[in-house]
């Protein structure tokens, strides 16, 4: 594990985290607050926005993630071990087959069995007077989804013997910008996960955990290609994976009831048998050849008259029984709920493996460069090593440089070749007979820790990613106030929006907040590091805001402005409004007094960032733009606006033309059909930079026409 610090200021802006770096006049002095956490691919996204700054020097130590002497690092990016920080008395404890030692302000690799509960103990030991106890592991447990749904398998081991020794604990999976939503998806299901980062922290932040798992470059740990994964991944925690049952190997998984149902809609014209054949995995090292796999499928229909096959990516070939959703199984949610409908699975790629398991479809793993021992806990499942894989190039390596690619692929190729299909096809078949019969078993028949039961599978409504959550219950309502249709939808749709197009770290404004829970889910969503202000002129309505906010522990940097946004005015005249009486939420008051409140248009605030506006009623929408035009120009954000009469539309469209935006509409509720959307009395406006040519689904281009 390392960190890093800068010379400079550094905006990054992925599609996972929007982040602001603070340089500092020394980048070798350690600013706990400016160093920062190397989490994933951070430091080569860092260095590349560094390269492409005016005049930046190369240093000539590369990093030590490099592939080329062209990644060398841009002076002014100064990396830092964890061993310069082991010292610090605050800096969490590493735990794990390699240990920090806070005395000696070094690091230790244990060579016992299981040295994670002797750790456990004296940890507990140095902070005896602690409640409750904080870990992280720090960049998951790799960026493949197969190594994360193996990992965290492994950890719920690993959970289980921190539990044994803190009664009351949480820890937060640190995966980095680089990392995929389906990634943290897979994560954040798993029990005892708080949060999952893909924005790093500061050394200064990371001093909240009481100690840590690092998973850094994983694959070039000690033991990494020596033993079964799930068993290294409990090895380089602290435990001994000969002492931990088989069938607490075995995967967990959930998947989403949308993805299932929209998989069972793609199959449904499928009677009898279904078997997915699927040759291509995420690097050609362990991917079948595509004239070898046409042949092979081919080879496959004519040997099993009585399956119907699947396959999600194209082969040029096209069979009565062969069902082809290459272009249709668009995300891997998707694809978990393809494995799980089948009946079998022909599978080169390891993520479908584990899928199978979680699901128990019979499966066959053919093997290229992985051992075909490195599964051996799946009941359901036969790996097989394609002829003479032991004795290639590549062999125990999970990928390989392009230039070694080009030097192995021919023998690689010719082993593919001459893997025989009937083979192949009687495993599966054999699987799916054994499957069957230890359905048809008597239930008493079978003993009670059964090594062939089903492993957990459930269907269910999506996880909101961890960073988002919002329980219920958490957020305080004005008791009598009545939330328009519109806004009550708006909170629905805003929070799915705003998880396509705002990252942690970013930097958000809300222009009226007649529901608090949309606050809340905004201001999670860009937590740790991002920052919210809320302009809101009623007052009770403010101090609900404060109140949810303050109760969800303030999540992000968060301000409330009991004022206006308009431009080119000081002030505005609003009726007051009496939280003991019945008010609306599109309504400024529900008394006929009426209060003077201060305008604060979006320009005066003078953001050098900001990522997202979003608006309701009853703000005025063009005076909002009219004083948001310099922020428009200068930060690009997006734009959210709702519930917008026709000619208020017409109006922000004009008051936009300067700041060059484009504009999409749909119905502000959901019963209007997208057909009927331009007729709708009020609709939900999305507002996007020109330059950015996102088309938002479901929604209408709007026009001045």
């Amino acid at each position: 594990m390392r960190f890093f610090a800068l010379a400079q200021d550094v905006a990054l802006d992925t599609n996972r985290i929007h982040r602001m770096y603070w340089g500092v006049d020394n980048p070798h002095a350690l600013t706990l607050e400016r160093l920062y956490l190397d989490v994933g691919v951070e430091v080569q996204l860092v260095a590349n926005q560094l390269k492409q700054l005016p005049e930046t020097a190369l240093q000539a130590q590369p990093d030590e993630t490099a592939q080329a002497d062209s990644d060398l690092l841009p002076l002014g990016l100064n990396l830092v071990n964890e061993d310069a920080l082991l010292g610090w008395p605050h800096f969490p404890a590493r735990l794990g087959r390699i240990s920090s030692r806070p005395a000696e302000g070094g690091l230790r690799f244990h060579l016992e069995d299981q040295p994670l509960p002797a750790q456990l103990l004296a940890l507990r030991a140095r902070k005896f007077d602690k409640h409750h106890w904080r870990f992280a592991v720090v960049n998951g447990f790799g960026a493949a989804l197969g190594d994360c749904t193996i990992g965290i398998t492994a950890f719920r081991v690993v959970l289980r013997c921190l539990q044994r020794h803190f009664p009351s604990l949480s820890r937060d999976i640190l995966l980095g910008p680089g990392s995929s939503a389906a990634t943290a998806d897979i994560l954040g299901h798993a029990p005892g996960v708080e949060r999952v980062l893909f924005q790093p922290l500061t050394a200064a932040e990371f001093a909240q955990y009481d100690g840590y798992f690092d998973f850094s470059n994983l694959t070039s740990r000690p033991g990494f290609s020596e033993m079964p994964i799930v068993d290294w991944v409990l090895w380089w925690c602290g435990l001994a994976p000969q002492d931990v049952p088989p069938t607490q190997k075995r995967n967990q998984g959930h998947i989403h009831q949308d993805a299932w149902q929209a998989v069972q809609v793609l199959l449904r014209q499928r009677s009898g048998k279904k078997v997915l054949f699927n040759p291509k995995a995420s690097v050609a090292l362990r991917s079948m050849p595509e004239d070898v796999a046409r042949r092979f499928v081919q080879r496959l229909l004519e040997l099993s008259p009585d399956i119907q096959w699947v396959i999600d990516q194209p082969l040029a070939f096209k069979h009565k029984r062969l069902t082809d959703l290459s272009g249709k199984i668009t995300t891997p949610e998707m694809f978990k709920a393809l494995v799980g409908h089948m009946d079998g699975v022909i599978t080169v790629d390891t993520f479908a493996l584990h899928q199978a398991d979680i699901s128990a479809t019979p499966c066959v793993t053919l093997c290229s460069s992985i051992a075909p021992s490195f599964y051996p806990y799946y009941p359901h499942n036969t790996a097989i090593g394609i002829p003479g894989y032991d004795t290639l190039p590549a062999y125990r390596r999970p990928k390989v440089n392009d230039s070694e690619w080009e030097a192995y692929k021919s023998a690689y190729h010719a082993a593919w070749a001459s893997l025989d299909p009937v083979e192949v096809l009687n495993l599966l078949r054999t699987k799916i007979d054994e499957k069957m019969a230890d359905a048809l078993a008597p239930k008493a028949a079978q003993p009670q820790a059964h090594p062939q039961a089903s492993p957990s599978l459930t269907i269910g409504s999506p996880l909101p990613p961890a960073s988002c959550e919002v329980q219920q219950g958490r957020v305080p309502r004005l008791k009598r106030q009545r939330l328009a249709p519109e806004h009550a939808w708006a909170s629905q749709r805003f929070a799915v929006l705003t998880e396509q197009l705002v990252q942690p770290g970013s930097i958000a404004v809300m222009a009226c907040a007649p529901d608090a829970s949309l606050v809340l889910t905004l201001a999670e969503r860009i937590a740790p590091h991002g920052e919210l202000i809320v302009l809101e002129a009623r007052a009770p309505l403010a101090r609900n805001v404060e109140t949810a906010l303050h109760l969800a522990g303030s999540p992000c940097a968060a301000r409330v402005l009991q004022a206006v946004s308009l431009g080119g005015a000081q002030h505005a005249n609003i009726n007051v409004l009496q939280p003991w009486s019945e008010s609306h939420s599109t309504e400024w008051g529900n008394l006929p007094a009426v209060t003077t409140v201060p305008s604060q248009p979006l320009d005066s605030l003078a953001l050098a960032h900001c990522n997202a506006l979003l608006v309701q009623a009853p703000m005025h929408f063009e005076l909002f733009v009219h004083g948001a035009l310099e922020t428009l120009q200068r930060c690009r954000p997006f734009v959210l606006m709702t519930p917008v009469s026709r000619e208020e539309a017409t109006a922000v469209l004009q008051a936009a033309q300067a700041a060059h935006y484009d504009f999409w509409v749909e119905a502000a509720l959901p019963d209007t059909e997208p057909a009927t959307a331009a007729s709708a009395s009020a609709w939900l406006l999305v507002g996007v930079p020109r330059e950015r040519p996102v088309r938002v689904s479901g929604f209408t281009p709007l026009s001045l026409e």
